[in-house]
């Protein structure tokens, strides 16, 4: 049964889901090659660039079912990035050696033939964007000639000139932490464009940004939190991801102004870029490690790659993914439009115990479902298992009670196994187990929010009650509830739709009892 399992984080509510779509795994494609590819540009579903270490540039006309190589600008560079709109016209950046004397290099012949169009040999090139075929913009770590300016060029004429954008027009590096662009990070969309840096100290990162094809710039810091190479994509120009080696995650909805942090443990991310036509990031990374988010990087689900050599980059043309790394390696992911069979999946707690119900609308092959608990973040061990009802186009109703629980924090998911042993997961679901015995303050539900939230507790006597909302500072700035109530379960809506994102805090107080919570308010 190939399907989409979603569900939501939920306590004591329910949510019916609409058609979404995932990805299958990825699958290796022939190189003929054991080389490093650092970058790759897919053109459209046929036609994409490859390039990387010892002058190496590919391309294939047929989607990758055939790759081969094209005449190299310089055998002795590393080359690092590379842009194109068709299969004759591309640019390709290089540095001899990988560690100076860049190049941009332009063909016009499908890359029989290429014409050098800008050489610096104390600089080091970072990324090369074209916004059209005439309009682009460059840019190099400060080079020791320099000292603290970067090298960032623009052409208005396909790179016939590369003109330096003046020093004034973007804040210059620090050149006494050592601060340095990122290999190949240079992202755009429509007019903007961004890229991130890192300083050797690791104290902190910035990312620079420009409104206008790269004639001015700003710059927004990372103190003390990225420390390494990071990479850029953004959906929109408010909405965007930053993914980094170290493993931190950082979103922004406000350009890349400000910006949020969180981590995934173990996928030294590599590369990342948006997948509009499945509303969806995709990332790669060390190891062969890649992930998806479909809810700006609040969840991840891993992707198969059948690898265990690093990825440096992944492109898409909103159909298909494309990801190379070493020893040669290109992978291609499908992306599969599929129904959502799962329609809704809830937790309810009571009495120590956990009440699982969940829904299918149809149903191909199911053999069943493995109930998977996970306690305090550790990770799932299967603690059931339902009957399915093989292959039907009726909704069927599944319930499952775990017992005997002590308080704590559970995570709930579904492993759905096809006859032939082929699986599939759902989300997690959380549920707070929590004797009526004692007070307790739940986490708010959904988290990160925007902008309705939902907030529950539990009362172990009648007693006066009041909820508050604070900002960072604690300032209060919202009453949820002052009154008297009942002992047992309570929720609350909060709804902070006219407040700007960011972290606000929640406090329960009672008579006797007082508990104070963290929320994320993310527009």
């Amino acid at each position: 049964m190939k399907r989409s399992l979603l569900s939501s984080i939920l306590v004591l509510s329910l949510v019916v889901l609409s058609a979404t779509e995932i990805f299958s795994q990825w699958v290796p494609q022939t190189s003929g090659i054991t080389t490093r590819l650092r970058y790759i540009k897919a053109v459209n579903d046929n036609v994409l660039w490859a390039c990387g270490n010892s002058g190496v540039v590919l391309k294939t006309t047929d989607g990758g079912t055939t790759w081969v190589p094209v005449t190299s600008p310089n055998a002795g560079s590393t080359m690092y990035t590379i842009d194109a709109f068709d299969a004759t016209t591309a640019w390709v950046t290089g540095t001899v050696g990988g560690s100076a004397d860049v190049s941009i290099w332009k063909t016009t012949d499908g890359g029989t033939s290429w014409v050098s169009q800008y050489n610096n040999p104390t600089g080091f090139g970072d990324g090369l964007r074209m916004f059209d075929a005439n309009n682009g913009v460059y840019y190099g770590d400060p080079d020791p000639v320099t000292s603290s300016n970067w090298e960032i060029l623009t052409t208005t004429n396909g790179g016939t000139n590369w003109n330096r954008v003046p020093a004034g027009n973007y804040p210059p590096a620090d050149s006494v932490a050592g601060e340095v662009g990122v290999a190949c990070n240079l992202f755009t969309l429509g007019n903007t464009v961004w890229f991130s840096s890192y300083t050797a100290a690791g104290t902190t990162d910035f990312v620079y940004k420009s409104d206008n094809n790269g004639l001015n710039w700003t710059r927004s810091s990372f103190p003390g939190i990225l420390g390494g190479s990071s990479f850029i994509s953004f959906k929109d120009p408010l909405n965007g991801l930053i993914v980094c080696l170290d493993n931190t995650i950082a979103m922004t909805d406000n350009g890349g102004s400000t910006w949020t942090t969180s981590s995934l443990a173990g996928v030294g991310f590599r590369s990342i870029v948006n997948v509009p036509t499945y509303s969806a990031y995709v990332t790669v990374g060390s190891s062969g490690v890649s992930n998806y988010t479909k809810d700006n990087g609040a969840t991840w689900i891993p992707l198969t790659t059948g690898t265990t050599q690093t990825l440096y980059w992944v492109a898409t043309t909103g159909n298909y993914c494309w990801a190379v790394g070493n020893a040669g390696t290109i992978l291609k992911l499908d992306g599969v439009v599929l129904p959502v069979e799962l329609t809704s999946f809830t937790a309810i707690s009571q009495n120590q115990q956990v009440s699982l119900n969940w829904k299918t609308a149809t149903e191909i092959n199911n053999n069943g479902f493995e109930i998977q608990r996970s306690v305090a973040n550790s990770e799932f061990v299967t603690v059931g298992f339902v009957k399915g009802f093989g292959t039907t186009t009726e909704q069927k109703e599944y319930s499952f009670v775990d017992k005997n629980l002590q308080d704590g924090v559970y995570s709930y998911r579904l492993k759905q196994i096809d006859y032939n042993g082929s699986f599939e997961y759902s989300n997690a679901i959380e549920v707070d187990v929590r004797s009526l015995d004692n007070y307790s303050l739940y986490q708010n539900y959904p988290n990160p929010f925007n902008p309705t939230t939902k907030i529950g507790y539990v009362l172990s006597a009648k007693t006066n009650v009041k909820v508050v909302v604070m900002n960072a500072i604690g300032e209060q700035i919202a009453v949820l509830v002052n009154q008297t109530q009942e002992q047992g379960y309570h929720q609350l809506d909060f709804n902070a739709a006219n407040l700007p994102s960011g972290i606000y805090f929640y406090s329960l107080q009672t008579e006797n009892y007082s508990e104070t919570k963290k929320m994320l308010l993310m527009k």
